[in-house]
C-alpha cells in the first residue's frame, strides 16, 4: 500500500494542488501526472503484483501526462495469461482498484491482455485511439512496450480501411457540438475546435495516413488545456463546459484582463484546430483513396485529373485551385466563389497565396463575385478556410475588431464574426425577395461591425464603419449610403413593431424616414431584420414578433407604392457609341457591332449591338452571346427610332472578345432564323433542379415605375441562358421591349423589362397575368 502520507490524501486533492502559475500548464500538468504516478506506484508495490508478466499502464489524459484538477485516472492492467493465472489476477485488480474507489477519484478501469488490447484496437475505433496513449506506471515495462507496438501496428495495418471512419469520427461533433470559437459558453472538450478534436488530430498522425503542423496543434492545446484547467480548479468539479457564470474567474486565473479577451484567445485556438484537424482529415481521405499514397503501387498511380475553370481556377484532387500564371483580375475571388458554391475547399497553397496578396479595394466586378460567394450554400465553410489565414480580415476593412468577440446577450449563440456569417446564410433565403440581392447580403455581412467592446450604439457606430467597408467593396456614393443607413436602422423594424403603437401614424412615419421612403430598402430591411433575429439564435424570432413586423411592413409598403422608382442602370452606354451605332444601321439597314473602349481597371467588356428593331431582335441579340458562351453581366436595351442599339457588358476581357466581324456573322444568322422556331433553340445542358427557396424565381409588376409601359421584373438565379429565355417568351407573346435594364447581382440576375404591345401601349390586365405566369415559367427552366 501507499506511503501514510499520501493515503491520507485523496488523488482528487493531488490533482489540484500547483495550480498557481497558470502559464505553466504543460509542466504543471507533467508534475502532476508525475505524482499521480508515484501515488500509483505505491499502490502498485503494496499490492502483491508479479515481478513479471504484469504492469499496471495509463491512458487518456493520464496516458498522456495532460491531468486536469477534475481529470479521471484510466488505467489498464496489463497481465501476461501465461505468467499470471486468474485468481491472482482478480486479487491484484481488486488491491488496485478499491483504494482508488476509497479515495473518491473518478476511474475508468480493464483488465487486459497485449492480444485483447490489439483485438479491441482491431474492433473499437474509440477504444483503439485511447489505446494509442497507452504508458507504463508501474510494473512490467517490456509488456507495455510489446503492447503498445502491437496496437499501434495493428492501428497502421488498419489505416486504410478504416480512414471512412475516423473520418466519420471526425466530422460527428459538426452535428452534435456547436462551434467552440463561436460559440457563447463554448466546451472545451466536446465542442468543434475542442480537446477532443486535438486527440483525433494526433490519432490520424499516429496511422500514418496525414501529419499536421505540430507547432500550432500543441499550442493550441496549451490554451484550451490551460482554461480546462482554470474551470475546474474554479468549480471544483469536472465539467469542460465554460459557461456564463464562471467566465470571468477563469480569465483571470488564465491571466487574461476579461473574459472577453480570454474568449478571443480561445477562439483562436479553437480555429487552428478546426483547421488542422480538416486539413487532416482531408490529407487522410486522399491518402486512402484509390491513387492515394496509401494505395500505391496498386497499379492506380495515376495524376489526379486536372479541371480548368473560367478566370485561372482549377479543380484537382478534390480541392480548388488557382493557375499561379494566370493574370485575370477575378482569379481569386472567382476560387472563393466555386469553393463556396461547390463545398470544394481552397488548397493550401492558394489559401497561402490570397494571405500573401496585396490588398487593394475591389473592383465592382470583383465584388459582384464575392457577392456570388455569399450567396453560395458552403460560404461558411469558405469563410472558416478564409479566416484562419487572415484573408477576410484584409478584405473587409473592421473585420479585425469584432473576429473572435463574444456576446453578451443571452439572446446570441455566437461570436460577433460569426453571427454575421449565420446572417448572411440566413439572408440567402430572401434573395428572390429584393431587388438589390447584392445589398442584402453585404449589409447581413456587415451590420454588426459596430459592436467594439466600447461601443454604445453598436447600429450607429457601426453605420460608418460599413460604409467605409463597402467603398473598399467598390460599391459606388449611392449603394454605400445604402448600406451605411439599413446599418444604422437594422434594428428600427423590430423595435417599431414590437415597442410602438402600430395603429400610431408616428410609428408608421418613423420607419418610412428610417428606410429614406425607398421601397426597395424598405423590402431589405425586412428581410436583414429577420435573417439578424434568426442568426441570433431561436429566443430572439417568433411568430408573435413575425406577425408585427409583417403588418408594419404592410403599412409601409402601402405607402409607398404609388412611389415605385425607375431602376437606376448599374453602368450606363456611351451616348456617342450608341447614336454612332443608330446611324449606322440607318445607313446601312443591317446589324453592327462596335467595340467601344474597354473600362479601365476592370476584368470587363462593352459590346454595343444595333439592328432594325423588330419581333425578336432582342432575344436574337441575347442567342447570340449564348451561343458565343459570353456571360452578361448587365445590359441597357433602348430603341430610338425604330432602331434597336443595345449596349452590353460581359465579364470578359476585351483580348478575349471575338472579332467583331465573328460577332456580327453570328448575329446576321440569328436574325435571319429568328422567326423559326427550331432555330432559336439553345444547345445547352439543362440547370440542375431547384434546391431550395432562393432558388425559386420571382416576378414583379411594378407599377407606377413608367407611364408609358408596363415594367416586370425578373429576380431568379443566373444562367447563361436566363436572359435569352427570357426574350423568347416576350418574343412568343409579340409583344415589345421599350427599354430593359438586366444586373447581375451575386448569382442572382435582376431584369427590370419595359413592356408594350404591337402599337406601342402599356399591356392590358389579361396581358400582364399571360407574361408574368410565362416568364415564371420562363425563369424557372
Amino acid at each position: 500500500m501507499p506511503s501514510e502520507e499520501l493515503p491520507g490524501r485523496r488523488i482528487t486533492q493531488v490533482l489540484h494542488d500547483g495550480f498557481a502559475d497558470p502559464s505553466a500548464g504543460p509542466s504543471r500538468r507533467l508534475a502532476q501526472a508525475s505524482l499521480v504516478d508515484g501515488w500509483l506506484g505505491e499502490l502498485w508495490d503494496g499490492a502483491g503484483a508479479p515481478a513479471s508478466g504484469a504492469a499496471l499502464a495509463a491512458i487518456g489524459s493520464l496516458g498522456r501526462r495532460d491531468l486536469g484538477p477534475g481529470s479521471d485516472l484510466d488505467l489498464v492492467l496489463l497481465l501476461d495469461p501465461e505468467l499470471v493465472g486468474e485468481r491472482e489476477a482478480q486479487e491484484l485488480a481488486s488491491a488496485l482498484w478499491y483504494p482508488i474507489w476509497d479515495s473518491g477519484t473518478s476511474l475508468d478501469h480493464s483488465v487486459r491482455s497485449p492480444s485483447e488490447c490489439e483485438s479491441v484496437a482491431r474492433d473499437d475505433l474509440r477504444a483503439a485511439i485511447s489505446l494509442l496513449d497507452l504508458r507504463l506506471v508501474a510494473g512490467d515495462g517490456d509488456l507495455v512496450d510489446e503492447t503498445a507496438r502491437r496496437v499501434r501496428a495493428q492501428w497502421r495495418r488498419e489505416a486504410r480501411r478504416r480512414a471512412p471512419e475516423l473520418v466519420d469520427l471526425a466530422l460527428d461533433r459538426t452535428h452534435r457540438y456547436g462551434s467552440l470559437a463561436h460559440s457563447s459558453e463554448p466546451n472545451l472538450k466536446s465542442d468543434r475546435g475542442g480537446l477532443r478534436d486535438v486527440t483525433v488530430i494526433r490519432a490520424i498522425a499516429e496511422s500514418w495516413l496525414a501529419d499536421h503542423d505540430h507547432e500550432v496543434v500543441d499550442a493550441a492545446a496549451r490554451v484550451l488545456g490551460d482554461a480546462r484547467d482554470a474551470l475546474q480548479a474554479v468549480t471544483g468539479a469536472s465539467g469542460t463546459r465554460l459557461g456564463r457564470a464562471d467566465q470571468d474567474a477563469v480569465a483571470a486565473l488564465t491571466g487574461h484582463a476579461t473574459a472577453d479577451d480570454h474568449h478571443a484567445v480561445l477562439a483562436e485556438a479553437a480555429r487552428a484546430v478546426t483547421w488542422e484537424l480538416h486539413r487532416t482529415v482531408r490529407a487522410a481521405k486522399a491518402a486512402s483513396a484509390p491513387g492515394g499514397t496509401a494505395t500505391r503501387g496498386l497499379g492506380t498511380d495515376r495524376r489526379p485529373a486536372l479541371t480548368r475553370l473560367p478566370h485561372g481556377v482549377l479543380v484537382q484532387s478534390g480541392e480548388v485551385s488557382v493557375d499561379p500564371g494566370s493574370r485575370d483580375l477575378l482569379r481569386d475571388v472567382a476560387a472563393v466563389r466555386h469553393a463556396a458554391t461547390t463545398g470544394l475547399p481552397l488548397a493550401d497553397a492558394t489559401l497561402a497565396r490570397l494571405a500573401a496578396a496585396e490588398t487593394a479595394p475591389m473592383l465592382p466586378l470583383q465584388r459582384s463575385v464575392l457577392v456570388d460567394a455569399l450567396a453560395g450554400e458552403h460560404f461558411a465553410d469558405a469563410y472558416e478556410a478564409l479566416d484562419v489565414k487572415g484573408v477576410f480580415a484584409r478584405w473587409i476593412p473592421g473585420w479585425a475588431e469584432i473576429r473572435n468577440r463574444p456576446q453578451r446577450s443571452a439572446v446570441h449563440r455566437f461570436t460577433v464574426d460569426r453571427h454575421q456569417v449565420e446572417t448572411v446564410l440566413e439572408a440567402q433565403r430572401f434573395l428572390p425577395q429584393v431587388s438589390r440581392p447584392d445589398l442584402l447580403l453585404v449589409t447581413a455581412l456587415l451590420h454588426d461591425l459596430g459592436k467594439r467592446p466600447d461601443a454604445h450604439d453598436h447600429a450607429v457606430e457601426g453605420a460608418p464603419l460599413a460604409e467605409a467597408a463597402a467603398r473598399h467593396l467598390g460599391f459606388d456614393k449611392s449603394d454605400t449610403a445604402t448600406v451605411g443607413r439599413l446599418v444604422r436602422e437594422h434594428l428600427t423594424l423590430v423595435s417599431l413593431a414590437t415597442g410602438r403603437d402600430l395603429a400610431d401614424p408616428a410609428t408608421l412615419r418613423d420607419l418610412l424616414v428610417a428606410v429614406d421612403h425607398d421601397l426597395d430598402t424598405l423590402e431589405i430591411l425586412r428581410a436583414l431584420t429577420e435573417a439578424d433575429a434568426i442568426a441570433a439564435g431561436p429566443s430572439a424570432w417568433s411568430t408573435w414578433r413575425a406577425d408585427l413586423v409583417d403588418h408594419l411592413t404592410a403599412l409601409a409598403r402601402d405607402a409607398l407604392s404609388a412611389t415605385t422608382p425607375a431602376p437606376r442602370p448599374m453602368l450606363a452606354p456611351q451616348r456617342s457609341v450608341v447614336e454612332a451605332v443608330r446611324s449606322a444601321v440607318e445607313r446601312t439597314g443591317s446589324a453592327q457591332v462596335v467595340y467601344p473602349a474597354p473600362i479601365e481597371a476592370e476584368p470587363i467588356s462593352q459590346i454595343c449591338l444595333g439592328a432594325p428593331d423588330g419581333d425578336g431582335v432582342f432575344a436574337a441579340m441575347a442567342r447570340t452571346l449564348v451561343r458565343l458562351r459570353l456571360d452578361v453581366h448587365s445590359a441597357v436595351v433602348t430603341t430610338l427610332d425604330g432602331i434597336a442599339v443595345n449596349t452590353w457588358w460581359v465579364s470578359s476581357d476585351p483580348g478575349d472578345l471575338p472579332h467583331p466581324s465573328v460577332l456580327r456573322s453570328a448575329l446576321d444568322r440569328e436574325l435571319a432564323s429568328r422567326d423559326r422556331a427550331d432555330a432559336r433553340v439553345l444547345e445547352l445542358p439543362p440547370p440542375p433542379p431547384p434546391r431550395t427557396t432562393e432558388d425559386t424565381p420571382v416576378v414583379t409588376l411594378l407599377p407606377g415605375a413608367s407611364r408609358e409601359a408596363t415594367v416586370v421584373q425578373v429576380n431568379a438565379r443566373n444562367r447563361p441562358s436566363l436572359l435569352a429565355d427570357v426574350a423568347e417568351v416576350i418574343t412568343v407573346h409579340r409583344l415589345q421591349v421599350r427599354s430593359a435594364h438586366v444586373m447581375t447581382l451575386g448569382r442572382r440576375a435582376v431584369d427590370v423589362l419595359y413592356l408594350t404591345d404591337q402599337h406601342g401601349r402599356s399591356l392590358d390586365p389579361p396581358t400582364v397575368g399571360r407574361i408574368v405566369a410565362a416568364l415564371m415559367d420562363a425563369a424557372a427552366t
